[in-house]
């Protein structure tokens, strides 16, 4: 137990840090399953950095204990059955053996990972490197020839047998007692990488960071190509080509760039920079570095899919799993083994496969041409089947009766999947095809030159329609005689890794998911979707071989989600799952939580979708927002349910004057749904709010600015609002998602078959209500991020009041809620607040 347990810590920890430390030490000690939740601001990364290698250092030091004295016991046997001895003496000198190849592993690994961390020439290289900036890097590359690859080298599929994988065996090396920190973006893991560069362990541990090619290449022949699959294709290609001038000159000094990985904690741009240096593949090092690494960083999607986890090495037997920001974790694995093929990518898939077949069909087994002639037929089956549908409405099936209606049911699906994995044909037909666009031809022109072969029932005529089609940007003439408009799309030669991924998930259990078939105006545009169900079902593996688990994160009510839906349908026991719940670190004063259920005018705030556009709801609305504007100064972040609606709601307020009433004082931002101009947004926000309470007071020329943001856009998770940057959270109703989608229907249904209902409500109707506060809880909490911090958070919609509502908000907020249901009494609330902080 961890109760006399003193943590190293950079300054003294709060209380909440303390004991989060604790649970963290007994969770991982006893092997539980652990279901943390530490609002952002109170130091959770360095709480379980601390925590979890302190437990770590202490588990290696207690082995080391235990096996000298295994090792140092004498046999003593003062038993009269010589043959019960014997037994005893034989299995004894077995454990210790045992024993002390265990501690030759250990004491030799401790040995080498000192060493490296004492190196000078490893270190020399490090200083040596940061003199030199990372564009003068990239420029240097600049400087390395490109290795020209003739077609012949990349198209013809390796010939399969069915009994045997085409890749070596490779020896696998022991691995030592691991944490493997999971979290959904790099940027979150270079975080978490930076706090343990400031921890006091920083000195003591051994850390691999993982990534993509796109991350970590240094070559410049294949980084330059951008498009991630692209890249793995051509890092592929020059590994297995046997030509040696060919192959990528970087995939050598693994070594040398594994230890410099080992010897000092670094992150993803120091270990690129290195690799630059050392001539070194720093993607092919960090992955070697994982037997020797005692904190492995990794994202979501490497962790969570099992054939990327087993592609990596990744052994998760008996060592410890910390997974943070795992609010969406249940969405995030049913997403991972969900997948979507449009009519289009089928027509492509099923053109790249005809013409690749065409074009070599002499060179390849007979064993080689059935399962490409099969991959031919369910194909076919696929197109056709989607033809037949476009014009009918959305709908989902299960997927054995997919499997019948497709009339693929002859065929072994998962015998199918073992050859296309195993012969790398998709990789084939990838750079067979890519080569004739880039040419601006299309396989179809080979074919020409070849003999005519057969071909799957009904293709013929499909592929005589798309023969006139040019390279990336074209048009074709859908199938459907009835259609007569055109379908404008880019030519993708990766369609055939879309079909595969959709193929595979036809070997998952049947009754984990269904087959949505997804409706639009054109065969091409419409598509299939497997819809995965059951999280549980891939978690499985994960619980049975990790010695723990921890899911982390600032905000993860509802905790029955986690319980019910991914741990105990997994097997795990609720005995074994310990729960963590701690306060913010802030104290009571600086957070002002109001719920209100009327506006100014005295009109029931009620955003339910019959009532959000009624005059009277957005007259309400717009008061709110110029009567607070009066109060604060500072950012103001307001958050709506949808795009959609934020954009009704800013129409509405411009045409009734209200809006440019609001401009007077405080600037209006707007969240985009592009990509690309969240930074441009968030910076001009920036500037506005330090203008506005710059020291200066001559050059204030306004109170602040409002930033309407999106439930679930590109504000609502991973941005900071802190200090004066988010003074005022509003919250504008309940975001329920559409309870009418396809999807969501389909999923309400399998909880409401497979789980029991809960204090009278459906599981169905659970999901759906943690859905809505799940978004809200996101939202809400981008503000107050630190100690000193302070923030008032308005919740605007008079359902907030009800107890099934406020039981799902962090426990931490409904402390400090205070409801009303009149305007005026939460405006007194609002401005006292706001004047005392003012006066501090």
């Amino acid at each position: 137990m961890a109760e006399n347990v003193t943590f190293p810590f950079p300054f003294k920890p709060y209380d909440v840090q303390e004991a989060f430390m604790k649970n963290l030490y007994n969770v991982l000690d006893q092997g539980q399953i652990g279901i943390f939740e530490s609002p952002t601001g109170t130091g959770k990364s360095l709480s379980i950095i601390c925590g979890a290698l302190k437990w770590l250092k202490d588990f290696q030091a207690k082995q080391i204990k235990e096996l000298e004295q295994l090792i140092s016991e004498k046999n003593e046997n003062t038993e009269d059955d010589w043959f019960n001895s014997f037994l005893e003496k034989h299995e004894k000198n077995k454990k210790i053996l045992d024993a002390k190849e265990e501690y030759k592993f250990l004491t030799e690994y401790e040995e080498k990972i000192k060493k490296l961390k004492n190196s000078k020439e490893i270190k020399k290289k490090f200083e040596l490197k940061t003199n030199l900036p990372l564009v003068k890097r990239r420029r240097e590359m600049d400087e390395i020839g490109e290795n020209e690859q003739t077609e012949e080298d990349f198209v013809i599929a390796d010939e399969y047998n069915s009994d045997d994988d085409i890749e070596a065996e490779k020896e696998e090396k022991r691995h030592v007692l691991k944490l493997y920190y999971a979290s959904r973006t790099h940027s979150q893991l270079a975080q978490f990488l930076g706090e343990i560069q400031r921890s006091p362990y920083r000195d003591k541990v051994t850390v691999t960071t993982l990534g993509s090619r796109a991350n970590f290449c240094v070559n410049k022949s294949v980084f330059k190509l951008k498009n991630l699959s692209l890249i793995n294709e051509r890092c592929t290609d020059m590994q297995k080509t046997k030509n040696s001038n060919k192959k990528c000159p970087f995939f050598k000094n693994l070594s040398d760039l594994q230890d410099n990985v080992l010897a000092a904690v670094r992150d993803i741009e120091d270990i690129v920079q290195l690799g630059q240096e050392l001539k070194s593949c720093p993607y092919y090092a960090t992955r070697h570095a994982i037997p020797d690494a005692e904190v492995v960083l990794l994202p979501y999607n490497v962790l969570l899919h099992k054939a990327t986890r087993d592609a990596y090495g990744i052994v998760l037997k008996n060592n410890v799993l910390i997974i943070d920001e795992a609010h969406n974790l249940v969405e995030a694995v049913n997403s991972m083994y969900s997948a979507e093929i449009s009519g289009m990518l089928l027509k492509q898939t099923l053109w790249q496969m005809q013409s690749y077949l065409s074009m070599y069909q002499t060179r390849f087994s007979q064993e080689t041409k059935r399962f490409i002639k099969l991959i031919l037929q369910v194909c076919h089956a696929f197109v056709k089947f989607l033809n037949e549908h476009c014009n009918k409405i959305s709908k989902i099936i299960p997927v054995m009766e997919f499997i019948t209606l497709t009339e693929t049911g002859n065929v072994n699906i998962f015998e199918l999947v073992k050859y296309i994995e195993n012969s790398l044909i998709c990789q084939k037909v990838h750079g067979f095809t890519a080569s004739r666009v880039a040419k601006g031809l299309t396989p179809m022109e080979d074919q020409k030159k070849c003999d005519k072969v057969p071909k799957a029932s009904g293709t013929s005529s499909f592929l005589s329609q798309i023969k006139k089609m040019q390279s990336t940007n074209t048009k074709i003439q859908s199938v459907e005689v009835k259609e007569t408009k055109e379908v404008t799309f880019q030519y993708k030669p990766s369609a055939i890794f879309s079909f595969v991924e959709f193929l595979k998930t036809l070997t998952f259990p049947t009754n984990d998911g269904r087959i949505l078939i997804h409706k639009e105006s054109s065969m091409e545009s419409s598509s299939l979707k497997f819809l995965h169900l059951n999280p549980a079902s891939h978690f499985q593996d994960v619980v049975k071989e990790a010695r723990a688990i921890v899911v982390a994160g600032g905000t993860m009510q509802p905790i029955s989600e986690f319980t019910e839906q991914l741990f105990i349908p997994a097997g795990v026991s609720l005995e074994r799952i310990s729960l963590f719940s701690c306060g913010h670190v802030i104290p009571p004063e600086n957070l002002l939580a109001i719920g209100l259920a009327s506006g100014p005018c005295g009109n029931l705030l009620d955003f339910t979708f019959k009532s959000r556009q009624l005059p009277e709801t957005i007259k309400e609305l717009g008061s709110i927002l110029l009567n607070v504007t009066n109060i604060i100064r500072g950012g103001i972040v307001c958050f709506f349910p949808s795009y959609d609606y934020e954009q009704f709601i800013h129409t509405e307020l411009t045409k009734s004057k209200m809006l440019q009433a609001i401009e007077k004082k405080f600037r209006i931002f707007r969240e985009s749904k592009l990509s690309s101009e969240v930074d441009k947004v968030l910076s001009e926000y920036a500037k506005c709010i330090a203008t506005a309470c710059s020291p200066n007071k001559s050059q204030r020329t306004i109170s602040g600015a409002i930033l309407f943001s999106v439930v679930g856009g590109k504000m609502s998770e991973g941005i900071n609002f802190s200090d004066d940057l988010g003074r005022c959270v509003i919250m504008v109703g309940l975001p329920y998602p559409n309870k009418f989608s396809v999807e969501l229907k389909e999923k309400m249904t399998y909880l409401n078959q497979n789980m029991s209902a809960k204090n009278g409500k459906s599981a169905g109707d659970v999901y759906y209500n943690n859905l809505c506060m799940k978004a809200v809880n996101q939202s809400i909490g981008r503000a107050i991020r630190h100690k000193n911090d302070y923030a008032s958070i308005i919740l605007l919609d008079h359902r907030y009041s009800n107890s099934s509502v406020k039981e799902l908000l962090p426990s931490w907020i409904v402390k400090s809620l205070a409801f009303h249901q009149k305007f005026g009494s939460a405006y007194v609330c609002l401005r006292k607040f706001f004047t005392m902080k003012k006066e501090c």
